[in-house]
């Protein structure tokens, strides 16, 4: 049966200009295929257009009997100005909504299937073209305020200029109030067309002629035609106004609103606003402005923005009494036409977003709107009378603005609209985005972001060719990021709660904190945040809305807690803590969950109301209870109607795919009708497809990083790094956003759903992830880098460290790799120069491959010699041993598991397989490397030392290295050790020539074969070794010469390091104690552990055998002449078993004391020197490993001992000191009367008793009593004068040093000249020779402060000089322990003279002195 056509009421309203227009509309239509119609707003152009189509017999309604007919398609940019202008046209043509003309926006749609008109947004257009590609429904499209130029528009238009060539029948208008009409006109030139065709040129009267427009190529513009005139007119008046703390934008529309109403109001008013919080703030401020007058409170203030409720629109398009004011955002700027709206306020601002290339992150900004949009604010009024439009800004302004608006398209992200055009194949014949045929191309770099985010997505591969995944998420209406979350989310079984946070996230936060209300609402909010996330907060929140629309209202974050099974921290709670009507409710739960698991099959079958008869009863809340209890827990009762709106809607595309909830994949095939859904949360709550479980917190953060893979960060740390700042992709940094739902601060690494640049960059909706997380999901946007790639002995691979990275943003670093896999070739000459040639190979390797440890001993062979001879050119190198291993190693094997495997099958053929040879290691020969010329042990202090050699100048080891016992180290001679070993001697010869001055140094030109001919005559064995090499070779110098060269011409700091020997101190362990080239150095620190361990191993801490007892004695050729300064008599005892020696001695009663001892323990044989201890009321005797410390400790002990002998004598000299009391109060500053009287006395005992040579028997002894006892007391008187006249000039010096000013410097330095010369115990501590010089030392200190005020400079000069010195020398007394040796002895007194010789020449020095001698007698010491 045929349904019959309604009959259609077309009126033209002569007052809209446009009417009067229609004729030529009509006739343009006939003629051309677009048409382009411009017009003041007002004029009719939104509402008529459509009629004008239906007039001329377009549309289902004109359709021919038996056939369907198409659809006049009329675009809105919004869904508000959609379904508010089918309501306005289906009232002109007296038809119920629907039936001719109806609506289709997203989430709503009111349309028959005979409708003729339809009104809808251009993205409901856009999403078509998927399932029609030529809009072939369509025989019109109408593609209003085409000025605003969104994206959805601009993607339109160059769409359907695409499509037009093959739908001929198709007709386009594009029509605004403020178009650029000779662009779109050139944007949609056609070919002339063929004769017999209308001509072009007959366009109508009031249009564009095309060829006033241009033509291009042969192609003709589209008509424009121009509706010029509006039914009212509208007066502009500029305020402009200056923000301050006293008057801000509110205080300006109220004066605007006061300035509109005069008196009663007579029109309403149309107020545009940026936002919907600056909308909150200026209502509530002008309903308390409005509530002053009488004549002004009962005005109504009304919101309109896209986010209303229906019926909050409709609210405000209804008729009414009262005086309104509605204040709306730019979603008021076009098509809508408010009734009633009289005036206007322009602020003349609008949020714009735009997309930062450089964050890769939308901006909301507040920008100053174009001139074409202000113009359509005005024309906004004066449509019901005489309008007024108020600008919050000067008419300058006005002018310095664009004339249009930005397009879209330049300042967003294109990744929805390269995916349209990759899943409809547009953008030519290689799909390239550059050859769409935009109004406005996009630059390059906004088409590379959106095909980067794309690849992202894992929407496009590398080629920029759609992949499996983007030709599915192409079919999904939504935004690419939120259906790569869905998609996901089906594979994780997570799809239900993906839905839910999908949908909150296409809505602002339905939380709400008014400003008054802050601590309250976050309190009552405090319930719904999760610990770590925020997508799992909105979750706690719907189900919370879902159990308080039942009646179950939970008020606490405890209670959610508990309700879910969980305590307080969010861990399982026991059971056994909850109460007890808890405990029976998941008791109950659980038994059903049992039972259901049982029932599955037979649930699944059943409808799904039957799925509502296992729950229990529950009393809901009314509408007015539900709203009540949102208000009260600070929620907005609009945004949770909207959220469950897109979650309906959402949940309706799901179903339409036929995808399950919360299963691991897509089933086959759709599902049955029965199990469908009809959409809405109601459906999600019956589970309308059968019980699904739960998704884990990783399974549901995984599917929304699926989409969120450009918005993860990692937490900085440093100390460069703010408080909560995060490191996100490409380098950007942000901030959590300060409103964050959480229960706790975000971990280390998070994801946010977007990115918000308002003072700063902000992340919003945060939740904590794993980093591990993003190689399973973003694993094709990681750019990994193998970095150092090695050979591990231990995995007995070659391993590289991976390092992988996510928009600059390091997910691991250092993991290993097998390189193998990665680079065979470089793997295996990694595994053949570090493994085998290299030596780096596993221990067990020797075991089982035996040519490596055979390998290695032939080239330490060959290596030995190269260390001696000092040459590098006998082993053959690196790269040739590579070579050797590379020609017999077969390729592709990198790995130990693969190399044993291949040697133990071919060595079954060839044995010798990889094994070395002495003649394929060596280069050639290495003549003279011989046992005798490189002996390995070094005779040293009678034991034997090891030696080893190295060449490798710069190592501390280079040269010859001796290991010495640390209880030998005191009986090492300095003077052998300069020998080194025979092999050596010619190179060190050599050098010590070339070290010496020009005229002696011809004499043995050229060198070598003199060098060569003197290590001839000093190798010989009756030579080498003994004495000093330095004096042997001095005496032979001065032979071939006949000149004076002396010792310091030797200048041994010109010697190569090589050419000393190296000493390495072990003890009784092995361990090193110290290593060194300065023999000295080494006995000043370690001297006390060596002799420590000389007397533990030799156990000589006991008395001497007796003279009878049957010690043997020999003449030695050991001793060091002039260190004990004994008798040449009995200078060797050989003792096989000491006694103890703890036996102390008044008297000569112990038999003859020898020189030195030879000690036999444990086959080891000790040099001792035995020597008497100064052990206060008697003497002991101990045996030292060092003859000088012995003969130094027996002087002290014989003083003693003699000392002991004449105690009467002592007893008078204590009494009778000359001058004591006099000098004592000299010496007073250093010490006391009886310590200057000891220093006396034991200096006269040393001068009275202990001349050499020193006794060594009892009759000795006793004969040196007699002798001293006879001039002790002379003696005596003369230490005492000389102390007396030290003392004199001590003080002298002291007073003059006190009282010279204005030369810090130069008494500073003689201060520490004289606290040098004089400490405490300066008569006993200086040798006697020095101490007779001191007295003029002194005098020279006074002399030079009285010469100061003469010549300052030049005493400045020589200070500097003098002091370089001092500080030289006492910088080498640190180095050595503080144990100065005879010649540094020298030097110290040497250094006095220097002083006199600089400051007091007259007094005269016993010698000449200078710096040149002294640099002599640095050479000397080395």
């Amino acid at each position: 049966m045929t349904q019959a056509r309604p009959s259609l009421h077309l009126e033209f309203p002569d007052s809209l200009p446009v009417s009067a227009r229609r004729a030529e509309i009509e006739a343009a239509l006939r003629a051309h295929q677009v048409v382009i119609v411009c017009g003041e707003t007002g004029s009719g152009k939104t509402t008529q257009l459509p009629k004008i189509a239906l007039a001329m017999g377009r549309g289902r309604l004109n359709a021919p009997p038996g056939q369907r007919g198409k659809l006049i398609g009329h675009t809105q940019p919004r869904r508000i100005a959609a379904t508010s202008v089918a309501r306005r046209i289906a009232e002109e043509l007296q038809t119920p909504l629907g039936e001719v003309v109806g609506y289709k926006v997203r989430f709503g749609d009111r349309l028959t299937p005979g409708a003729s008109v339809k009104l809808m947004t251009d993205g409901i257009l856009l999403a078509e073209t998927q399932s029609d590609p030529l809009l072939n429904a369509y025989d019109t499209l109408i593609i209003d305020e085409a000025h605003e130029r969104s994206l959805n528009i601009d993607f339109l238009l160059g769409y359907i200029k695409q499509i037009l060539p093959r739908r001929p029948d198709l007709k386009l208008i594009v029509t605004s109030a403020t178009i650029d009409a000779d662009r779109f006109a050139r944007h949609f030139a056609m070919p002339r067309p063929a004769p017999g065709r209308p001509k072009p040129g007959v366009a109508p009267s009031g249009g564009s002629d095309p060829h006033e427009v241009g033509e291009r190529g042969g192609l003709v513009p589209a008509p424009v035609l121009q509706v010029s005139g509006r039914t009212y007119p509208v007066e502009q008046r500029w305020r402009p106004f200056e923000e301050s703390r006293e008057h801000d934008l509110n205080d300006a529309i109220a004066e605007a609103v006061d300035e509109l109403w005069v008196g009663r109001p007579q029109g309403d008013i149309l107020i545009f606003l940026p936002g919907e919080r600056e909308i909150r703030e200026a209502a509530d401020h002008l309903r308390k402005h409005l509530a002053h007058s009488p004549l002004t409170r009962g005005a109504e203030v009304l919101p309109l923005f896209a986010r209303l409720s229906q019926a909050e629109q409709d609210r405000v398009f209804t008729p009414h009494g009262a005086p309104r004011i509605v204040l709306a955002t730019n979603v008021a700027e076009t098509s809508l036409t408010v009734p009633g709206i009289r005036y206007v306020i322009d602020p003349g601002t609008a949020r714009v977003k735009r997309y930062s290339y450089r964050s890769k992150v939308e901006q909301l900004l507040i920008e100053p709107i174009s001139q074409a949009a202000a113009n359509q604010r005005a024309g906004r009024c004066g449509r019901v009378a005489d309008g007024i439009c108020i600008r919050l800004y000067d008419e300058k302004d006005f002018a310095g603005r664009p004339r249009f608006t930005d397009p879209e398209i330049l300042r967003s992200s294109l990744a929805a609209v390269i995916l349209r055009m990759k899943s409809l194949r547009l953008g030519g014949a290689d799909g390239r985005v550059e050859d769409f045929p935009f109004l406005d191309m996009p630059s390059g770099r906004a088409i590379a972001d959106g095909v980067q985010l794309l690849q992202e997505l894992g929407a496009l591969d590398e080629a920029q060719q759609l992949t499996a995944l983007g030709a599915e998420l192409a079919r999904l209406p939504l935004d690419p990021r939120v259906g790569r979350m869905i998609l996901e989310a089906r594979q994780r079984g997570a799809l239900r709660e993906v839905l839910v946070i999908a949908a909150a996230l296409s809505v602002p936060d339905v939380r709400d904190r008014p400003l008054e209300q802050q601590a309250q609402a976050d309190q009552a909010h405090a319930k719904f945040d999760d610990e770590k996330s925020e997508f799992s907060g909105y979750l706690r929140l719907w189900k919370w809305l879902h159990d308080a629309r039942g009646g179950q209202v939970l008020k606490s974050r405890r209670e959610m807690a508990a309700s879910e099974g969980r305590g307080a921290a969010g861990k399982p709670a026991h059971p056994a803590a909850l109460p007890a009507a808890q405990r029976a409710a998941l008791a109950l739960a659980q038994a059903r969950q049992t039972l259901l698991k049982q029932e599955l099959p037979a649930l699944a079958r059943q409808a799904p109301e039957a799925d509502l008869a296992h729950e229990p009863a529950t009393h809901k809340l009314s509408n007015r209870q539900w709203e009540s209890l949102l208000r009260q827990n600070f929620i907005s009762v609009r945004r949770v109607r909207e959220w469950r709106d897109i979650h309906t809607q959402l949940h309706t595309v799901v179903a339409e795919h036929g995808w399950l909830e919360n299963v691991g994949r897509t089933p086959s095939g759709r599902p049955k009708a029965a199990g469908a859904p009809s959409g809405g949360s109601a459906d999600a709550k019956r589970e309308a497809w059968g019980p699904a479980s739960s998704a884990s917190y990783e399974a549901l953060h995984k599917s929304l990083l699926a989409g969120l893979l450009g918005n993860v960060g990692c937490k900085l740390e440093g100390d460069d790094a703010q408080s909560g700042e995060y490191l996100g992709a490409r380098g950007i940094k942000f901030h959590r956003h300060p409103g964050a739902h959480l229960a706790k601060r975000p971990g280390k690494w998070i994801v946010c759903a977007e990115l918000v640049e308002t003072t700063r960059l902000f992340g919003r909706g945060i939740a904590a992830i794993e980093p591990q997380w993003l190689e399973e999901v973003g694993g094709h946007l990681l750019k990994k880098q193998l970095l150092e790639p090695h050979w591990e002995k231990k995995a007995q691979d070659v391993v590289a460290l991976e390092r992988a990275t996510l928009y600059g943003l390091l997910v691991y670093g250092g993991r290993r790799k097998s390189f193998g896999t990665v680079d065979p070739r470089a793997a295996r000459e990694i595994f053949i120069r570090e493994a085998l040639v290299g030596g780096e190979w596993p221990d067990d390797w020797a075991r089982r491959l035996p040519f490596l440890p055979a390998n290695d001993r032939a080239v330490a062979k060959v290596e030995e010699l190269e260390h001696k001879s000092r040459r590098q050119d006998v082993l053959v190198d690196d790269e040739l041993i590579y070579a050797f291993y590379d020609s017999q190693i077969p390729a592709g094997i990198s790995n130990g598991r693969d190399f044993e495997r291949w040697w133990r099958e071919a060595s079954r053929e060839q044995p010798q397989l990889l094994r070395f040879t002495r003649e394929e290691l060596m280069r050639h020969e290495a003549a003279g490397i011989t046992t005798s010329a490189f002996p390995k042990m070094v005779r040293l202090g009678g034991v034997d030392c090891a030696a080893s050699y190295l060449h490798q100048p710069g190592d501390a080891r280079d040269g010859l290295t001796v290991t010495v016992p640390l209880f030998v180290l005191n009986q090492v001679s300095e003077a052998r050790c300069e020998w080194l070993v025979p092999g050596m001697l010619k190179d060190k010869i050599q050098a010590l020539l070339k070290s010496l001055p020009q005229k002696p140094r011809s004499r043995f030109v050229p060198l070598p074969a003199s060098a060569q001919h003197l290590a001839e005559l000093l190798g010989t064995p009756e030579a080498f070794g003994h004495g000093s090499l330095t004096e042997a070779l001095l005496k032979l110098v001065r032979e071939a010469t006949s000149l004076d060269v002396k010792r310091t011409d030797f200048k041994l700091d010109m010697l190569p390091a090589h050419l000393f020997m190296n000493f390495r101190v072990v003890d009784e362990h092995g361990r090193q104690r110290g290593m060194g080239r300065h023999l000295a150095a080494l006995k000043a620190e370690l001297g006390g552990e060596a002799r420590g361990a000389f007397q533990a191993l030799a156990a000589l801490k006991g008395a001497l055998p007796s003279a009878d007892a049957g010690a043997t004695q020999e003449s030695g050729s050991n001793q060091a002449p002039g260190q004990s300064g004994r008798a040449p008599a009995a200078t060797k005892t050989v003792v096989t078993d000491a006694p103890s020696a703890d036996t102390r001695h008044t008297g000569w009663d112990f038999g003859e004391l020898p020189e030195l001892m030879e000690i036999r323990r444990k086959g080891q044989v000790l040099v001792g020197f035995p020597a008497l201890i100064d052990a206060g009321d008697a003497v002991t005797i101990e045996v030292f490993d060092e003859p000088g410390l012995a003969a130094a400790r027996h002087r002290q002990g014989l003083r003693r001992l003699f000392a002991l002998q004449i105690r009467d004598a002592l007893k008078y000299l204590e009494k009778n000191v000359p001058d004591l009391q006099k000098m004592a109060v000299a010496y007073m500053p250093l010490g006391t009367a009886e310590e200057l009287r000891q220093q006396i006395i034991d200096v006269a005992l040393e001068r009275a008793f202990l001349v050499e040579p020193l006794p060594t028997r009892a009759d000795e002894f006793r004969q040196r009593v007699d002798e001293g006892r006879a001039r002790l007391t002379l003696i005596t008187g003369e230490v005492a004068r000389l102390a007396g006249a030290i003392l004199a000039e001590y003080a002298t010096a002291a007073r003059k040093i006190k009282d010279t000013r204005g030369a810090p410097e130069a008494t500073r330095d003689a201060a520490e000249q004289l606290q040098r010369l004089m400490p405490r115990d300066f008569i006993a501590a200086t040798p006697w020779p020095a101490l007779q010089h001191y007295a003029r030392y002194l005098k020279g200190i006074t002399l030079r402060l009285d010469k100061l005020r003469a010549d300052p400079a030049r005493d400045a000069q020589r200070m500097a000089e003098v002091r370089a010195q001092d500080q030289r020398y006492w910088r080498l007394v640190a180095a050595r322990k503080g144990q100065p040796d005879t010649r540094m002895q020298e030097l110290r007194w040497l250094l006095e003279e220097l002083r006199v010789s600089f400051f007091a020449q007259e007094l005269r020095t016993p010698q000449p002195v200078s710096i040149k001698r002294l640099d002599k007698v640095w050479g000397q010491l080395g």
